[in-house]
């Protein structure tokens, strides 16, 4: 469904359709300009739901009902009726999408040119950027694509990305998304999807379960816990009669969340109520080296010296950095769903690359640093850079294309037929071919670009200088 739009793009549709340019062929670029911040690369994600999305993609009754009352939208339509059927008879999109793969990689920053010196225009070096997407489609279609797949790309990309931070920075301990409390249901599944697609080992979300497979696992909230209190009997014994009976009811999964009340007496009751034979337990609160140190001491002293300590309590890079010596797995929350260091996505945009009449374009935008490249990019990936050039130039041997082409005509191409399994496996072959400083993750440092080699080809860089010639 296409709801998921801003008015201008039909407020300017029906402009459009004045000057008889619905139907013309266009083509875009998505893509992000500058890395985020603390990132030295993103985790691309949300390609499936924008294929999805292209699937689906229409207008339903009751959408088109809501645009004729709208006081603005209503009227103009009303006198634009083949717009207006234009909308009504939308089934889907049409035309051809090129796409980096699911967990792949991308960049941004200064170009290099070929023979590896940095590009100027003028005082300003030029920036180029890894292009998500490449599509071409119609102008009405082009029209009603571009916001919402600007959402799926900034919101799976952001968590993917932030996952695979904390992931690296647990130095091979298990990392759980428990996020989906954090962010609106609509986006919990979405945000479980792309934190596995950056490696985590499962979610607390029984719908990514459910749809995708993604483990799903958890220990215990303390609701549980005080649900058991009664009156005229202390709260550690109804802790342990809890534990107890939750470690019948899953003898050989029994991982119990310690401190609701106290966390060493909960400890206790935990080893006690199992006698011994827990799988872990978790802390939730005051998570500190001293604090583990002693809770693997006292384990081990009780008896259990095989439970695993599993830790949350709103941790980021850094704590995890330091806490992994000491725990055994981790549990993530907002840090990763909401991404806070980083919350606006990754800041991706869609621009017009060529337009309706065949014209290569560029947005300028005089000296504010959000210039954009003209024409259809090509992106190929080398094992010391990535080289951007335009789509005919020729590309020296050696490198893998970046740019896949997932969607012809009506319908997906077979290389649209991957899993979510699959995307993570790449992302995590796509990690290992990065060099120690560039997958480094702590201590965060703001982005000043792209860690990564960028080469522009000389053809782009002359259309770059062609273009700002021609605007001045």
């Amino acid at each position: 469904m296409t709801s998921h739009l801003d008015a201008y793009q039909l407020t300017t549709l029906c402009t459009h359709d004045d000057e008889g340019r619905r139907d013309h062929a266009v083509q875009m670029a998505f893509f992000f300009r500058r890395m985020p911040a603390h990132r030295n690369y993103v985790v691309v994600a949300g390609l499936a739901r924008i294929l999805a999305h292209a699937a689906t993609l229409g207008f339903s009754a009751d959408e088109i009902e809501a645009l004729d009352a709208h006081p603005l939208l209503g009227p103009a339509l009303a006198a634009r009726p083949a717009l207006r059927k234009a909308l009504i008879d939308l089934r889907g999109f049409r035309g051809r999408i090129l796409a980096m793969r699911e967990g792949d990689l991308a960049f941004a920053g200064p170009a290099l040119d070929d023979r590896g010196q940095p590009v100027r225009l003028g005082e300003r070096p030029l920036t180029v950027y890894t292009p998500l997407l490449r599509v071409e489609t119609d102008l009405l279609r082009a029209k009603l694509i571009e916001t919402p797949w600007l959402g799926f790309l900034n919101h799976l990309s952001m968590v993917a990305t932030k996952a695979t931070r904390i992931v690296e920075a647990a130095q091979g301990k298990p990392v759980f998304e428990f996020g989906q409390r954090r962010t609106h249901p609509d986006a919990a599944t979405d945000a479980s999807y792309a934190a596995w697609i950056g490696g985590v080992a499962g979610t607390s979300n029984m719908d990514a379960w459910c749809k995708y497979r993604i483990p799903a696992t958890g220990t215990m909230d303390h609701f549980a816990v005080q649900a058991s209190e009664r009156a005229g009997i202390s709260k550690g014994a109804t802790e342990t009669e809890f534990f107890r009976a939750f470690f019948r009811t899953f003898p050989g999964a029994a991982s119990f969340l310690v401190d609701t009340y106290n966390w060493e007496e909960g400890i206790k009751h935990a080893v006690a109520a199992s006698e011994g034979k827990l799988t872990g337990i978790r802390l939730d609160s005051n998570v500190s080296i001293p604090t583990l140190e002693k809770a693997r001491a006292l384990l081990r002293e009780l008896g259990a010296p095989d439970a695993k300590i599993v830790v949350s309590d709103g941790l980021d890079e850094g704590d995890v950095t330091a806490l992994a010596p000491y725990a055994d797995a981790f549990g993530i929350g907002e840090r990763i769903t909401c991404s806070p260091d980083a919350p606006v996505g990754i800041g991706a945009v869609a621009k017009l690359t060529v337009n309706g009449y065949g014209v290569s374009t560029m947005k300028i935008a005089g000296t504010s640093g959000k210039a954009t490249l003209p024409g259809a990019l090509i992106a190929t990936r080398y094992p010391d850079h990535d080289r951007l050039s335009l789509d005919g130039e020729s590309i020296p041997d050696g490198g893998r294309p970046l740019l896949e082409e997932v969607w012809r005509g009506d319908r997906p191409t077979a290389l649209a037929d991957r899993s979510v399994h699959d995307a993570r496996e790449f992302r995590a072959c796509a990690l290992a071919e990065l060099p120690d400083l560039v997958r480094r993750t702590f201590p965060l440092e703001a982005s000043v670009g792209s860690l990564r080699p960028l080469v522009a080809s000389d053809g782009l860089v002359a259309a770059v200088r062609a273009h700002l010639g021609a605007s001045s």
